[in-house]
């Protein structure tokens, strides 16, 4: 029953996280929705792409990363031809080992042929990702529960470097990043839960978040990156 309970738990959460979730890349959209089998995991531009096809209906499909020492689960999503996908930021590390759990059932993902075993015995999935692949910061990152916000940019020194978005009224001089050092900008607030649209001007030019992968377009047309905070 307990069991049942904590899985019943995942799905909500998930479920409510995932709606905020948008694929705004048409072509990542029509290559997810076009999915009839699993496969290996893919490195897809700047997207890791996990699938799983279960030989069962399953009421939960997620996976736990050692990136946050297997804290967090990310709960797939499923297209209408039955096959489970989780799409994430490629990650800043080079080696990265992770589990799925089906129905509350942990396993090796059987899509990756590449796994081993820790000092307690215990079957890991591994991910290996070269340097050219890995994201050296990603951006915005939520800092707390309270709603503490980082943002970062890279881009040459010396830059005039603001923030704008829905969270200050698009003022474009209100938020300002610091250079904490040359080409690196950064910028932390405190945003109220909620989905907001934002992007940076450098040196007065709109320029979306580079590091964040969730975008949309404007009433204008402007290309605006999306930021999340769960309440």
């Amino acid at each position: 029953m307990m069991k049942n309970k904590l899985i019943l738990l995942f799905f909500l959460i998930s479920s409510t996280l995932l709606q905020a979730f948008e694929i705004n890349d048409i072509n990542l959209h029509l290559k997810i929705t076009g999915l009839t089998e699993a496969g290996p995991p893919e490195v897809w531009r700047d997207h890791l792409i996990l699938t799983s096809k279960p030989n069962r209906q399953a009421r939960f499909v997620g996976a736990a990363f050692s990136i946050d020492s297997y804290q967090q689960i990310y709960s797939y999503q499923k297209n209408e031809h039955g096959v489970y996908f989780l799409i994430l930021p490629l990650p800043s590390e080079e080696v990265v080992d992770y589990r799925i759990i089906i129905d509350g059932i942990w396993i090796e993902d059987p899509e990756n042929p590449n796994s081993i075993r820790d000092r307690n015995g215990l079957h890991l999935s591994r991910l290996t990702f070269p340097p050219e692949q890995r994201v050296r910061q990603l951006s915005p990152v939520l800092r707390d529960e309270k709603g503490t916000v980082e943002f970062y940019i890279q881009t040459s020194p010396g830059k005039r470097v603001y923030l704008a978005g829905d969270f200050n009224r698009w003022d474009p001089y209100m938020t300002a990043l610091r250079e904490k050092e040359p080409g690196l900008y950064s910028a932390v607030l405190s945003i109220k839960p909620g989905r907001y649209a934002y992007y940076f001007l450098i040196d007065g030019e709109p320029v979306p978040d580079p590091l964040n992968f969730q975008k949309n377009q404007d009433l204008t047309g402007k290309d605006v990156s999306i930021l999340y905070i769960p309440g």
